[in-house]
């Protein structure tokens, strides 16, 4: 594969990534709001707001973050904030990407997050600049220059 040599992408690059991300997510996120509340009224006849508990808007936000990441990087290895800071996710044997790194990677990222962003300042002291999710789901992110591209 032709991105396998490419050099680590920086943390900085993949935290700019994540935070573009987020801002794609959060407006999706927003959509699908619009139109589950728009689909319950409807079903339901009434004008009533709709609410989700807690932990229901969470499974949500989860599930449509792993579709988002996983069709993304299953797709081209990139989602649109990966492209936006030309880095790439390759899996670390040279295979194309499989739904069990997705899964592993959007879990242990997602932990990471929740735990203050441990498992991505990890990278700062690893040797090869790996984050958690990198070393659970055996991928790396590299940085593609804009001749390769």
């Amino acid at each position: 594969m032709k991105y396998q040599n490419l050099p680590t992408a920086s943390l900085t690059r993949r935290l700019a990534a994540l935070l573009y991300d987020g801002l794609v997510i959060l407006a999706l996120y927003i959509l699908l709001g619009g139109l589950l509340v728009t689909a319950i009224s409807e079903l339901q006849g009434s004008e009533q707001l709709v609410r989700l508990s807690p932990a229901m808007a969470m499974t949500l936000l989860f599930s449509f973050c792993f579709l988002y990441y996983n069709h993304s990087w299953r797709r081209g290895g990139q989602t649109i904030g990966m492209k936006a800071w030309r880095i790439r996710l390759v899996s670390a044997d040279g295979q194309p990407l499989r739904l069990s790194h997705s899964m592993l990677r959007v879990g242990t990222g997602f932990f990471s997050l929740v735990i203050g962003g441990l498992g991505f300042w990890w990278a700062l002291f690893d040797k090869q600049q790996r984050s958690w999710h990198d070393m659970a789901s055996l991928t790396k992110v590299v940085y593609v220059p804009k001749d390769m591209q």
